[in-house]
């Protein structure tokens, strides 16, 4: 809102299907129009997960993209809890995809591959899945393999099971 007031230009995707949350996000969107914010509402029947910003700005006559991508969503109470992770970085590939990923959440485009992120329902399940097959056979080849995973709950049945091989192939986990 003080972006605006300052006359920059904004968009927020406002998810209202938020766990425990609904009254609060719908009156914080209504409080970011009021101001003159662009809000958006996600995409109907997905629940959107994302916590991304993205800033562009001109400088030095071209356009630079800084980009902020977490796990978190900042709340006081579950931060005592979870450890989340955050990355701040203007490296134009991040920019570019959460540029495009932006786009196809206000309703300007279709989603479109892309370079450093991996997007659900798009790609994300079977690039987890490739991911962990690939650990799986550099461990078969002796080659250096290890899966870090990091999460709140698993229940597919797919990803289990190729965790499962990874771990039965050596595969060290953490």
């Amino acid at each position: 809102m003080e972006a605006v007031r300052n006359g920059k230009q904004v968009t927020a995707v406002v998810e209202l299907r938020a766990r425990f949350d609904e009254a609060n996000n719908i009156l914080w969107a209504r409080q970011l129009e009021e101001a003159g914010v662009h809000v958006v509402y996600g995409l109907v029947g997905y629940k959107i997960h994302a916590k991304l910003s993205l800033v562009v700005r001109r400088e030095s006559g071209a356009i630079r993209r800084y980009v902020h991508l977490a796990t978190g969503n900042y709340n006081p109470t579950t931060a005592r809890i979870y450890t989340d992770l955050s990355l701040f970085t203007c490296r134009h590939e991040y920019g570019e995809d959460v540029t495009n990923l932006f786009n196809l959440l206000t309703g300007i485009s279709q989603f479109r591959p892309l370079r450093k992120l991996i997007v659900a329902p798009f790609e994300l399940h079977d690039r987890i899945v490739s991911l962990i097959e690939r650990e799986r056979a550099n461990t078969e080849k002796g080659l250096p393999a290890k899966i870090i995973a990091k999460m709140n709950s698993l229940v597919d049945e797919t990803v289990i099971g190729a965790l499962y091989k990874a771990s039965e192939a050596g595969c060290k986990s953490i």
